[in-house]
């Protein structure tokens, strides 16, 4: 009965259970996106399908044809299938898709830990690889994001779970195939780290042809599918694959293209030091060096480098993306952890840093986790959107909004349509001394919006309440916005300021 209870009540049952808890609380608090990409490419693309949208309402690179069309196809499914059930509210639709992504996340990361635990020994490593896998701070943020970073990298990280079992299943390989080809669908760069599995499979595993042959009918079967989906999606037969690596090279070998990029060649490298804080980064840098020396064969190490190498050679460079790659860190910072447990064998010394690793854990990695957890995602200008549509959605509303501060229209190019209020008209306006009764709408509900560096003037500060308005939001909460001092993670200068009308 002990054993029984021991079982069902363990850290590997409860860990889970309390992610299942995190990332779902994560997906409804984490409005909006982290990157345009995530909603201009899928969720307003889905859009030209739905029949709500116009190709001159979409992004460019709808016109250009290179975006792959199985996410925002399937978008439009789950968007359709809500519709038909009256499920019309598009920030209920987005939690939905933000919640599907979680349950893939929860569904694969599960799976990749129950291949890989049996490879460190001590089970207190393991309990730490647990925690790390759900709750290292950026993966449930990341892993509720409707992007094509996050379905990529969900879906290779299934792939390598495939690869670690040991079995003589004739099907593995075409499964794989299969994981591999949607991974590359969702996002065509993963192929940088594909090059380097190839490489693991044919000097390291020394596969034969009938596995190679298998891996790539599962691969290309996929890749045919895509074909199909982008021909219906773009209404002519259409491989975007095609069209986007072209666009690559241009990049990567045209005249005007550094040979290193617009950044420096070292940048993605400086980004996993600092981008999820020096006290995790510092022990994520040791610990790849660690798995370099101890594990050169390591199939997780031929797979980041070459695309860590291969993405500092393009010149366009973001931190998004290596989110295809996060889903590793927490085995690379065990790794690293258990093979400094065997080297310095002294109890002592490794007590000590236990009880360091766990401070720094609970210290910098749970702040990270309930600030990520309770707040919109970027700088949270949808959560001013949503403040409006909960609030007002049945009211006519005016807004008022500074230069660069329109959270409908934040680049003041093409609007998020997915989001915008039947009822309300807007007015640009240069700085807030330009605020005049010549703004006001008669009969809407008016709104002025600007960022936080807007209101240092103090001169055209004072014009605001001067015209009776009154602050009713920001998109950043004031605590959040006191931790990010330290942390930086965004510019507390560009948070938005939502005040309201009260009339004369």
């Amino acid at each position: 009965m002990h054993d029984l209870l021991k079982q069902r009540f363990g850290y590997k049952n409860i860990i889970p259970l309390v992610a299942v808890a995190v990332f779902f609380i994560t997906a409804w608090n984490s409005h909006g996106f982290y990157h345009a990409d995530e909603h201009y490419q899928i969720i307003e693309f889905a859009g030209i399908k739905l029949g709500t949208h116009t190709p001159d309402e979409l992004a460019w690179e709808y016109g250009a044809q290179i975006r792959p069309a199985l996410q925002p196809s399937i978008c439009f499914v789950l968007l359709k299938v809500l519709n038909q059930i009256n499920i019309t509210d598009p920030y209920i639709q987005a939690f939905s898709l933000r919640l599907l992504t979680a349950f893939l996340a929860l569904i694969f990361i599960r799976s990749f830990i129950k291949k890989t635990e049996g490879q460190f020994e001590n089970n207190n490593t393991k309990k730490i690889y647990y925690l790390l896998s759900y709750f290292l701070w950026f993966i449930p943020v990341i892993s509720v994001r409707f992007s094509s970073e996050t379905w990529s990298g969900l879906f290779f990280l299934s792939a390598l779970t495939l690869f670690l079992i040991k079995d003589k299943q004739t099907s593995k390989p075409f499964l794989a195939g299969i994981l591999l080809g949607f991974s590359f669908l969702f996002r065509f760069q993963i192929a940088f780290a594909l090059i380097g599995l190839l490489l693991w499979l044919l000097i390291i595993e020394r596969v034969n042809l009938r596995y190679l042959a298998k891996l790539a009918l599962g691969f290309f079967l996929i890749i045919f599918i895509g074909f199909l989906i982008d021909s219906w999606f773009y209404g002519k037969p259409l491989f975007t694959p095609w069209n986007y690596f072209q666009n690559f090279y241009s990049d990567i070998m045209g005249e005007s293209a550094p040979a290193f990029g617009t950044t420096p060649w070292y940048y993605y490298l400086s980004q996993l030091l600092k981008l999820p804080g020096y006290f995790i980064g510092v022990p994520l840098f040791i610990s790849f060096v660690i798995l370099i020396i101890f594990k050169p064969k390591n199939l997780i190490l031929w797979c980041i480098i070459p695309f860590i190498i291969i993405h500092s050679m393009i010149s366009h460079k973001e931190e998004r993306f290596l989110f295809r790659m996060v889903y590793l860190f927490p085995y690379i910072l065990v790794t690293g952890y258990e093979q400094i447990r065997i080297v310095f064998k002294n109890k002592i010394l490794v007590k000590l840093v236990n009880y360091f690793l766990a401070i720094l854990f609970i210290s910098t990695n749970l702040t990270g986790l309930i600030v990520m957890a309770q707040k919109s995602a970027g700088i949270g200008r949808m959560a001013i959107t949503k403040h409006i549509h909960d609030r007002y959605k049945n009211r006519p509303v005016n807004l008022i909004y500074c230069s660069w501060a329109n959270p409908y229209n934040p680049w003041n190019g093409i609007p998020e349509k997915f989001y915008l209020e039947k009822n309300m008209t807007d007015r640009r306006i240069n700085n807030l001394c330009e605020l005049n009764d010549s703004l006001i709408v008669s009969g809407a509900v008016n709104f002025l919006v600007g960022r936080k560096i807007d209101f240092e003037n103090q001169e055209c500060s004072n014009i605001v309440h001067e015209n009776n308005f009154n602050f009713e939001k920001q998109s950043i909460p004031n605590w959040i916005e006191c931790i990010n001092e330290k942390y930086k993670g965004f510019e507390n200068k560009n948070i938005l300021m939502l005040y309201k009308y009260a009339g004369k």
